[in-house]
C-alpha cells in the first residue's frame, strides 16, 4: 500500500508543479499586461459594468502610445466597408462598443454587392440592418467603377474620392475605420478599400486637412483606424481569441456586448444567409472581438 501511494505521489507531484508554474507564469503575464495598459490610461474613468449588454470600454490610447485621436474620444465614426453585410460579419463588436460610449457610427458602403445580380435586394437588406444596429447614417454607392467581385479592380483614387465626400457630408468625423491591408479574408475589394483610405489619408495630409479645411487655419484631420486581420487558427477561435489578443496584440481590443445581436444582424442579410456564412458568423472571432490599430 505504501509503495502504491509513493508511486502515485511521484506521478502527481510533477504534474502539480507544472500546473503551479504555469499558473504563476500566467499571473505574471496578466500583471505585466495590466500595468502596461494602466500606464497608458486604459482603465481611466471606465464605466461600471452593470449588465451583460454593456460593452468593454476602449482604451484612451492604443498600447503603442501613438497619441492623437483615440477610440475613447470618438464621437462620430465613419465606417468604410466594401459590401452589404461587411458591417455585421466583421465590425459588429466595434459598432456595439462605439454606441455604448455614446458615439455615432456612419457607414459608407462602396458597392451594393451586385456580383450575383442581387444589388437591389442587398441594398434593402443593408438599410434594414442599419436601422437594427442604430447606424446614424448610411451611404450606399452604386458606382460602375466599384463593381463587386473577386475579379474586379478598384482604383484607389476613386475610393479615396468617395471617402472624402463622405467625410464632408458627416459633420464632425473624428475617426475613419476600415479593413487593414489583408482585408480579413483577403477579398480584393476589401484590400482595395484599405488602399483607398490610405490614399485619402495621404491626400488630406498633403493639402492640410482635405474635406475639413477651413479659411485661416489648418484643422485636425480625422484619425484612420483599421480592423486587424488574424491567421485562420485565431480567426475561428471564438471568444477564446480575446485571451490571445490580450497577450499578443499591441493594439486596442474590443469585445462584443451582445454576440447574438450580431448574429441576428447578419441573418437579416437573407440573400447571403447561406450555410457557410452561418458557420462563419458562429465560429468567427469577429462576432465576439475586434482588434483595432491606428493606420
Amino acid at each position: 500500500m505504501k509503495e502504491l501511494a509513493a508511486a502515485m505521489c511521484d506521478g502527481v507531484t510533477p504534474l502539480v508543479a507544472f500546473i503551479g508554474i504555469a499558473c504563476l507564469n500566467a499571473a505574471v503575464l496578466v500583471h505585466v499586461r495590466l500595468r502596461q495598459w494602466r500606464a497608458y490610461g486604459a482603465f481611466d474613468d471606465l464605466p461600471r459594468v452593470n449588465s451583460l449588454r454593456t460593452s468593454f470600454a476602449l482604451p484612451r490610447r492604443s498600447p503603442r502610445g501613438k497619441g492623437g485621436d483615440t477610440p475613447r474620444a470618438w464621437k462620430n465614426v465613419l465606417l468604410v466597408i466594401s459590401h452589404p453585410d461587411d458591417e455585421a460579419m466583421f465590425f459588429g463588436p466595434t459598432i456595439q462598443t462605439i454606441h455604448s460610449q455614446g458615439a455615432q457610427t456612419h457607414v459608407l458602403c462602396l458597392s451594393n454587392g451586385d456580383a450575383d445580380g442581387a444589388g437591389a435586394v442587398r441594398a434593402k437588406e443593408l438599410e434594414k440592418v442599419a436601422r437594427y444596429l442604430n447606424i446614424r447614417s448610411l451611404t450606399l454607392l452604386d458606382d460602375p467603377r466599384l463593381k463587386d467581385g473577386f475579379g474586379e479592380t478598384w482604383d484607389e483614387a476613386v475610393v479615396a474620392s468617395h471617402v472624402d465626400d463622405a467625410v464632408k457630408r458627416v459633420d464632425g468625423v473624428d475617426a475613419v475605420l476600415t479593413f487593414d491591408a489583408r482585408g480579413v479574408s483577403r477579398h480584393p475589394n476589401h484590400v482595395a478599400t484599405h488602399a483607398g483610405v490610405v490614399a485619402w489619408m495621404k491626400t488630406i495630409r498633403d493639402v492640410g486637412g482635405g474635406a475639413r479645411a477651413t479659411r485661416g487655419r489648418k484643422p485636425k484631420a480625422p484619425a484612420a483606424w483599421a480592423l486587424v486581420s488574424v491567421n485562420v487558427l485565431r480567426k475561428f477561435a471564438l471568444a477564446a481569441d480575446a485571451f490571445a489578443s490580450f497577450f499578443l496584440e499591441p493594439h486596442v481590443l474590443v469585445v462584443s456586448s451582445n454576440p447574438l445581436a450580431i448574429v441576428r444582424a447578419m441573418s437579416m442579410h437573407k440573400s447571403q444567409w447561406v450555410w457557410y456564412r452561418k458557420l462563419f458568423v458562429v465560429f468567427s472571432r469577429y462576432t465576439y472581438t475586434n482588434t483595432l490599430k491606428r493606420m
